[in-house]
Order: structure tokens, then sequence, then C-alpha cells
């Protein structure tokens, strides 16, 4: 089994004419999309004579062999050893966790487990990290699944210059321990119960569907690249909502932004699409339009899926534009009509 390591520190390079962040990559031997987002480059636009972060790749796999399985679990986690005749289905009654999304943290292939084996069955979520030597906010950031720039918003902070023993806020402080570690998924039973519901107040809009079928996602934990009730992302929580109604759409919010037809802010429409740029150059927020500037979004700021307003400062100034998938405006249509 192999961990993070971060006990190396990252390096400085200047940049030099007919640069670009492939060839800067290539001389270092990190991934160049490391290098942008570290920088929060624009790969078009490098500048001769300006310094950047080239992050280091040292260590970043440490063998395990030394240490117990328990031990080279992070410190959020909750684990169980199983024991003689335990099985994924006993599990997942005991921990109140579907058996799909045991096996999806635990990178499980097949139900099957073996005596002695240390399972994941519950994450809680870390507040704080103490800043060791050799840590850069930008590896903190990647390590738990963090926006760098919300990292700066929340720790106030005019450098992005650590030093060790600096104790750095990973959410807001607002968030308290008491909340719920976990929300469930909405079922295809709760979603058709609702439409029925819908149905009998004339709410039978495919937007509006859309709508009612994203606020049973409110709660549920954000996390970086999570499609499950333990964590989920904008992207993979945008991706769920339309599936339900029949809406194919690729995995990312970079992929998301090509499909659809591109909406001026002031033509919004319930169910559309709202993208923002935060950690990089390209689309790398999304979120559903709600009606009166209000959208809702699995946030990485607030950790969970939640509502917000496009007059909000952070998300004006990200902003940068939306995309129409359903075509009604108040009466019912075909649910598999889109535009991709």
């Amino acid at each position: 089994m192999l961990v993070a390591q971060s006990g190396y520190p990252d390096t400085t390079y200047t940049i030099q004419k007919g640069d670009n962040p492939t060839t800067i990559a290539k001389k270092f031997h990190v991934k160049t999309k490391d290098i942008i987002s570290i920088n929060n480059l624009d790969p078009r636009r490098l500048v001769p004579g300006k310094e950047i972060i080239i992050p280091s790749n040292k260590g970043d796999l440490l063998c395990t062999d030394t240490l117990t399985q328990e031990e080279a679990m992070p410190d959020n986690t909750i684990t169980h050893r199983v024991r003689k005749g335990d099985t994924l289905s006993h599990l997942s009654r005991e921990f109140s966790i579907p058996i799909h999304e045991l096996q999806e943290i635990n990178n499980l292939k097949s139900t099957k487990i073996r005596a002695g084996q240390v399972l994941v069955v519950q994450q809680r979520e870390q507040r704080t990290y103490s800043v060791k030597k050799g840590d850069s906010l930008w590896r903190i950031a990647r390590r738990f699944h963090c926006d760098l720039d919300e990292l700066v918003a929340i720790n106030d902070l005019d450098t992005r210059v650590l030093q060790p023993g600096q104790v750095i806020l990973l959410s807001h402080q607002g968030e308290t321990d008491d909340a719920p570690l976990r929300a469930s998924f909405p079922s295809q039973k709760d979603i058709e119960d609702d439409f029925d519901k819908a149905s009998e107040s004339e709410v039978t809009s495919l937007s509006e569907k859309i709508i009612l079928i994203a606020k049973k996602f409110l709660d549920i934990p954000y996390r970086f690249g999570g499609v499950s009730s333990i964590g989920i992302d904008c992207s993979a929580f945008v991706q769920k909502v339309y599936g339900f109604v029949g809406i194919e759409l690729p995995r990312s919010a970079r992929e998301q932004f090509s499909h659809g037809d591109s909406i001026e802010k002031d033509r919004l429409s319930i169910g559309d699409l709202v993208f923002f740029r935060t950690y990089a150059s390209f689309p790398s927020h999304v979120g559903i339009y709600l009606g009166n500037n209000e959208f809702i979004h699995a946030s990485s700021k607030v950790k969970k899926v939640t509502i917000d307003s496009l007059e909000a400062p952070y998300y004006m100034k990200r902003y940068i534009g939306a995309k129409r998938l359903i075509k009604d405006t108040g009466e019912e249509k075909d649910e598999h009509e889109y535009e991709s």
C-alpha cells in the first residue's frame, strides 16, 4: 500500500523566453497540470523573468511495509478490521453505508473480503492541518482536496509562504463537528414519488423536475473527485441530477462546458448550468441555476451540496458562462431533448 509523503520542498524556476508549461514540466519531470494549477497560469501567457513554483515529485509515494494498515489510513477515517464470517452485506447494515459505497471508498472490485483486511467504513472531515517542513499551500490543497484560492481566503493569507507549525484551516470555522457525517442519495423511487406529487401541483416541466431532484442532494458532503454520498464533487453532482431524467453528461466541469447552448447571464432559466473558473484557467466548477440569481452546487467552500447566490463576490469574480441543456420553458417536453 502507498501513502503520500510531503517532506520534500518545492523549488522555484524563472521562466525563459520560449518556455511553455509542457517544456518546463519535462525539464523537472513533473506533471504539466500541476505546474499550471500551483501557479494559476494561463498557458498562453507566460512572462519571461517571472518566477514560478515547481512542485516536488520526490518521495510522493512511500512504501508502508513498516506500517500497519490502520496506521497507513488517513487520520480522518474510521476503519474496521474484517473478522471471520464478516461480509460486505453485514458491514453495510452495521455501519449504515450502502454496499456500493463500501466498494468505492475501498477500491474493491468485487464483494469478496477476507479476514484481517482493514476497510474504511466512515470518513470524518478534517478541519485543520499543522504545517510540516517542506509543505506548500498547493501541496496541502491537493492532499485534502481543497480549492487553492479558497484556502487562501479561509485563512486570510497575504502570502503563500508557510511556516512549520502554522495551523491551516481546511474549512470555514462556522462548520461544526455536530453536523451529520453524511446524508443519503435519493433513490429512483424517491424521485418518482416526488414527480407524482409534483404532477398533482402542476410542477411538470423538465427544468422544474431537475430542480426537485437537485434539492434532494442538499447536505451531501463535498469531496473532490467523489461520486457517492460519502462525498461528491460539483460535476458528479450535476451529472447525477441530469442522469435521473435520462440526460447523460460527461464527468468533468470542463467537459460539461462543451455541451448545450451558451446563454447570457441575463437570460438564465431554472435548470441551466452555470460555470466558474476556480483553481484552473479552464471551467473547473459547475452548478445548476435555481432562479432569482441562486444556484445549487457541491461546494468545496462549505463542504456540502448547498445553495449560493451568483451575486456573492467570490462567484461573481469567477463566473464564466452558462449552458442550456433543455428547451422547455414551462411546458412538458421530451425528457431526453437536449443539446450536445
